[in-house]
């Protein structure tokens, strides 16, 4: 008797649970109760039976309500949203990382070529360092679409690279024809990007005036300390605010100073030279002579 009736009790369960999803959590628990006291008294078989028929029955109606939720938040995200909008301000933003990861990398490459030009000007090998700006150039000239483009990508790898690529100009132009290049002269070149090239050329010119000095050749060591003197100067007409420029142009003084102190040390050992040569006997044969005669 006790089997038909958790028989029957189980049936009318699931077809309760399949017709009224809604409401039937009374019932089902009403009944998982009564199969846990018939459980008690070995009608494990069915009971189990049960509880995977009426689990199974009630999660259907939960994960129906979860997707009649879901396609009702779709509904009314639709109505409100313009989807074609979002999905163009997600295809704008994936675009934009692309041109961003190819503008780090390229410029990396650009910016590596413009020091290695320094590096070959240092050496006096011009050749060399000229095909080395002519490739920071085409890299720039290729990269300039996307950049005009997404003018917030300027900033940063391609300004930097830029910069590095003013600097190595300026010397070059310095070492070739003993003059400042102009800003108008570097077409692909910004203000700031020019302005921190030169600032940076100081530095690379303090380099080539310590092996000036090294040849005791105090006429180019002054030429290096005036144009210095000339550039501090000139930047002392300018506001600058607080940022990459102010920081460099802070370092000119101390490039100033040290070019300075080179000419100094220099006039002191020509002095010192000079000195020791005026020390020298002019007639040592006659010196001999002299104690000979003693």
């Amino acid at each position: 008797g006790g089997v038909v009736a958790a028989n029957a009790l189980c049936q009318y369960v699931i077809t309760t649970l399949d017709q009224e999803p809604s409401g039937c959590s009374v019932w089902h628990a009403k009944c998982s109760s009564l199969m846990i006291r018939l459980q008690k008294i070995h009608f494990g078989p069915l009971c189990r039976l049960y509880c995977k028929s009426a689990t199974s029955a009630m999660a259907q109606p939960a994960k129906k309500a979860r997707l009649d939720k879901g396609a009702a938040a779709a509904a009314t995200s639709a109505s409100i949203l313009d989807q074609e909008d979002w999905q163009a301000l997600q295809v704008h933003l994936q675009t934009y990382d692309e041109h961003r990861e190819t503008v780090i990398k390229r410029t990396r490459d650009a910016q590596k070529s413009a020091k290695q030009a320094i590096y070959s000007l240092h050496r006096g090998d011009f050749a060399r360092a000229g095909q080395q700006l002519k490739s920071v150039e085409r890299v720039a000239q290729e990269l300039l679409p996307i950049i005009q483009k997404e003018p917030t990508l300027r900033p940063g790898s391609y300004s930097n690279a830029l910069e590095e690529y003013a600097e190595a100009m300026v010397f070059k132009v310095f070492l070739q024809e003993n003059r400042i290049l102009k800003a108008s002269e570097l077409s692909l070149v910004q203000v700031e990007e020019y302005l921190g090239g030169v600032l940076d050329f100081t530095g690379e010119l303090n380099r080539h005036a310590v092996a000036c000095a090294t040849r005791r050749d105090s006429a180019a060591v002054a030429r290096c300390r005036d144009i210095v003197d000339a550039l501090m100067g000139q930047f002392l007409q300018f506001d600058l605010r607080n940022g990459a420029l102010r920081k460099k142009f802070d370092s000119l003084k101390y490039t100033l100073k040290k070019l300075e102190n080179m000419l100094y040390e220099l006039s002191l050992a020509e002095a010192t030279g000079m000195k020791s040569r005026d020390a020298e006997p002019d007639d040592p044969e006659g010196m001999d002579t002299g104690n000979a005669a003693d």
